[in-house]
């Protein structure tokens, strides 16, 4: 199925800030899904529905300034500013018990949104969390944000069309199997590169992934007290395994898979798998009954 003719949904944060996602499935487990940088919630689409509809709802989230969400000039594009926005949507949605599902980007945001939850104590809202092969320590920023660190560089990233090449080199770097860097895979992240607003957002995101107080975070990771699935690709090149081992020691019962033969996106590469795992996970640890 294509997850982009499911209805589209908006959630009005404030008059600049709003989220779109679109919802698939009617079940009593709620799962929200985030994507991660350079993408929309279409890079769900292989994933999403190999789950029964009885059992699941899910949420797909574009994160501010990607996908169908807005694209404000001047907004916060870090890491913090996405979780506070991810916490904010639940609320409005008045969704609690959920389990957050984050890729790579989104794994970072979900992590970020765990501590936050955790920190103003409104343990309602999270039942689990998933983190994609998402990064939660400081490491070598990915080549683009390295790329757009130059201003001249960024402005004509935002100013000139993106070719096809673009978009596969960073496919190149995503995928263990080469041969999905296809014109399906092309035509599914396109829209990241080639939209002027998207693009702006991007670059403002990407001169942001470090938080200032990432030190400060890291320690409360030891704090969380909720079911955490670590799953990652064993030949991810862009944050590497040794981000989930290191999540793994540091979150108290934390469980880390890592699936071979895959690269930095597990949902695209390793639909099936992926799927069992996250199945068995939800349904050990989030309410799949109402």
């Amino acid at each position: 199925m294509n997850l982009a003719d499911l209805p589209l949904h908006q959630c009005r944060l404030s008059e600049r800030e709003i989220l779109a996602y679109r919802c698939h499935g009617s079940g009593p487990a709620k799962v929200i899904l985030v994507h991660g940088l350079a993408a929309r919630s279409e890079t769900w689409s292989d994933l999403v529905p190999l789950f029964p509809d009885d059992r699941y709802t899910f949420y797909l989230l574009d994160l501010l300034g990607s996908g169908a969400s807005s694209k404000p000039k001047e907004a916060d594009y870090s890491i913090r500013g996405h979780s506070v926005r991810l916490l904010a949507f639940l609320k409005q949605q008045e969704l609690e018990q959920v389990t957050l599902v984050g890729h790579s980007l989104g794994g970072a945001v979900v992590l970020l949104a765990g501590v936050e939850a955790m920190l103003r104590k409104a343990d309602g809202l999270l039942a689990a969390m998933v983190i994609v092969a998402g990064p939660g320590y400081i490491q070598r920023l990915p080549l683009m944000a390295e790329i757009f660190e130059n201003r001249l560089a960024a402005a004509l990233f935002v100013a000139l069309y993106a070719p096809d090449i673009w978009i596969k080199a960073g496919l190149k770097m995503a995928y263990y199997d080469r041969k999905l860097v296809d014109r399906e895979h092309i035509a599914r992240y396109a829209p990241c590169y080639r939209d002027k607003e998207a693009k702006r957002a991007l670059v403002a995101t990407c001169r942001s992934l470090v938080p200032l107080d990432q030190e400060e975070i890291a320690a409360r990771y030891r704090d969380l007290r909720l079911p955490v699935l670590l799953l990652w690709g064993r030949h991810d090149q862009i944050v590497p395994l040794s981000q989930g081992t290191r999540l793994q020691d540091a979150i108290v019962g934390a469980k880390l898979e890592v699936l071979e033969q895959c690269g930095h996106n597990p949902q695209e590469e390793k639909p099936a798998e992926t799927f069992a795992i996250l199945d068995s996970f939800i349904s050990r640890s989030a309410p799949l009954t109402d």
